[in-house]
């Protein structure tokens, strides 16, 4: 598959993964005026709005790092970029030496999401959208 020729894949997302969520929220808040909307998941996660949609940049996630297994018990930054099929990016991945450290999931009314390294270790999400997905 061709899949990069002609496509760019801009990421879209940030997760970040804090040891203390309400003192984290507060801090990027007054810090960076960021505001935050709880997102329904089984665990406390919230939206991060960054700025006015019409600005550059990207919005964001924020949750716990007991709630996120990858994280290995210490903060860490996933940056999502979404993708045009998901199960044949995965296939990419490992052909090309990375590995999938979370497996596809369902986001609800979102879409299909997982957790992959490079080679070197560094995770990163990729996300095909799919209102549908449950």
């Amino acid at each position: 598959m061709k899949y990069y020729e002609g496509y760019l894949m801009k990421p879209t997302y940030f997760d970040l993964t804090v040891s203390n969520l309400e003192d984290a929220r507060r801090f990027f808040k007054r810090v960076l005026g960021w505001r935050f909307e709880k997102f329904p998941m089984p665990y406390k996660y919230y939206r991060i709005w960054t700025g006015d949609p019409d600005e550059q940049g990207i919005d964001g996630g924020i949750g716990e790092i007991k709630d996120a297994p990858i994280a290995g018990g210490k903060p860490m930054t996933l940056v999502t970029t979404p993708v045009l099929n998901l199960d044949e990016t995965i296939n990419l991945v490992v052909e090309n030496g990375g590995s999938i450290v979370e497996p596809k999931i369902a986001i609800p009314g979102i879409g299909w999401f997982a957790t992959c390294a490079e080679p070197g270790g560094l995770k990163f999400g990729i996300i095909q959208a799919d209102p549908s997905a449950k």
